[in-house]
């Protein structure tokens, strides 16, 4: 039980790869939301600078000046008293520096001559679920991440602070204001903003205001958390949605793929393709062409075995007749008798021969054919010009067309010819002397229709369905045996059915009701 190993599709891993790996590149899209973030810290600034303004001017109210005129002092009491009464419930920490450096007031220590309750903010009693401490989790761990790989300062503060430790500072005793970022050694940020605290246009101080980020942080966190949800969401829908798509397409492919890799020669009919004709899908479509291809490769195998049973039996007979032939000469001293044997091993070796070619002609044909080229070809220049040879002599063969209409064809003109070549043979050893082949040319919307009439003896009952199988033959009275192999309509036949056409043969009827001739018919895609 514990031994068994779980199989995992690799169509399956692939599927759940590919699809959770642009959520995971959407998750951290997320966590890099600058432009969001930089809106926050600009509006930060923006508060910090409105705070800061208002402080500023009402802190340069309380400066008391001397007696020459070019000294003026903060009061520090009444600035101390100022900072109370307007940011006493600001987050905004407020330090005060006096024109010569020294820090005159500072909100988070002393605030008048009170010392100020540090107040800390108890954490929610709301019970948090678990998702979200799982998300808190992970959020504080990729936060210190790139904490430690930010460039920003480490912010550090003295224990007697003068303005000389804030850059900012000091820009602003020269009566600049200016901002800078920090950040503590936890990730944290600390944005600050130094302004100067002047009266009459004369700077007497500068007051530095500082806030961390957490209400920002708390703002992204909560923004963050919701596309973290959506995240988990869509990661479960995903993986459900691949896990369907293994099962409903990976395993019927499985099964074909087993089939396939099961075909042997030796299980024959007992080989099953499963079929899924409930579906209406690619995966239908490629059972039923494996199904298709299988009942091809099968009957190919067995058209192989009666092809090879059909090659012995027909190569059997002029064997024995040359073996019989050979026996009775060694066996004879009467010239006449050995000249006659003589005469019928010659004509079985050439009967031998004309089969070996014709045999070894018609198991190249299938090969051929499929790497033979189709291109457009004139069915009717085609006939005209077989006719014409076969006509160079007497006129044997007529054709009957319209010469208004066109006989186009997607094929090959070579194996085209072949096929006319072997029925006009073939109609003319039957033909009764005097008579000419008639041809005619017709068309439809879609075909081409070619009929190939002679005047013999027409085809018997029982040949009808045997005349296109190979080394059939049934020749006319008189003439010499072992002349034609038997292969010239199954070849006809077979390029034919290659070119998507097809050909099949019928007794003419005249008015009498008797039996005329024979008529071959050919069909053919019609093109444009």
């Amino acid at each position: 039980m514990f031994g068994k190993r779980i199989s995992i599709s690799p169509l399956l891993l692939r599927l759940l790869t590919l699809n959770i790996l642009a959520l995971f590149f959407l998750l951290g899209g997320f966590f890099s939301i600058d432009k969001y973030q930089q809106i926050l810290i600009e509006n930060e600034y923006e508060k910090l600078e409105d705070e800061g303004r208002i402080l500023a001017q009402a802190i340069g109210r309380s400066i008391v000046i001397a007696d020459n005129y070019r000294l003026q002092i903060i009061m520090t009491p009444e600035a101390q008293e100022t900072i109370v009464h307007l940011l006493e419930k600001s987050r905004v920490r407020i330090r005060l520096f006096s024109y010569q450096g020294d820090l005159i007031a500072d909100s988070e220590k002393t605030i008048g001559y009170r010392t100020k309750i540090k107040e800390t903010k108890l954490a929610d009693v709301k019970e948090k679920n678990i998702f979200r401490i799982l998300f808190e989790k992970i959020y504080i761990n990729i936060a210190a991440l790139i904490a430690k790989t930010s460039n920003l300062p480490i912010y550090k503060e003295n224990v007697l602070q003068q303005a000389e430790d804030y850059e900012e500072v000091l820009k602003a005793l020269y009566g600049e204001e200016n901002r800078n970022l920090r950040q503590l050694e936890s990730g944290i940020k600390i944005f600050s903003l130094a302004l100067p605290v002047q009266s009459y246009r004369k700077i007497s101080g500068a007051i530095l205001l500082t806030v961390n980020n957490q209400n920002i942080e708390t703002k992204l966190q909560n923004f963050r958390f919701e596309v973290f949800k959506v995240f988990f969401v869509a990661l479960f829908l995903t993986i459900c949605v691949s896990v369907y798509l293994s099962n409903n397409i990976v395993r019927p492919i499985r099964k074909l793929a087993a089939v396939a890799k099961d075909i042997n020669p030796l299980k024959r009919r007992k080989i099953v393709v499963p079929q899924f004709s409930d579906r209406k899908d690619e995966i239908n479509d490629l059972a039923v062409s494996l199904k298709n291809m299988l009942n091809s490769l099968l009957e190919r195998m067995d058209a192989i075995e009666n092809f090879a049973a059909d090659v012995a039996h027909e190569i059997k007979n002029p064997l024995t007749s040359l073996k019989s032939a050979v026996e009775a000469a060694t066996k004879t001293k009467d010239k006449k008798q050995i000249e006659k044997l003589s005469e019928i091993i010659i004509d079985d070796v050439k009967r031998l021969d004309r089969l070996v070619t014709d045999i070894s002609n018609f198991s190249r044909l299938d090969a051929e054919l499929s790497r033979e080229k189709m291109k457009k070809v004139d069915v009717k220049k085609i006939i005209q010009d077989i006719i014409n040879f076969y006509n160079r002599n007497n006129e044997l063969i007529f054709v009957i067309f319209n010469k208004e209409l066109k006989y186009k064809a997607i094929g090959n003109k070579q194996r085209l010819s072949q096929v006319f070549t072997n029925i006009f043979d073939n109609a003319l050893s039957f033909n009764k002397r005097n008579k000419k082949i008639e041809v005619y040319l017709k068309t439809t919307k879609n075909l081409i229709i070619i009929n190939i009439d002679d005047f013999g003896l027409g085809i018997q009952n029982q040949s009808k369905e045997k005349i296109f199988d190979r080394f059939y033959t049934e020749r006319p009275k008189g003439e010499k045996f072992g002349e034609h192999s038997g292969l010239g309509l199954s070849i006809s036949k077979q390029i034919i059915e290659a070119h998507n056409g097809s050909i099949t043969a019928e007794n003419k009827i005249n008015k009498n009701g008797k039996i005329a001739g024979a008529r071959f018919t050919i069909m053919l895609k019609k093109i444009q």
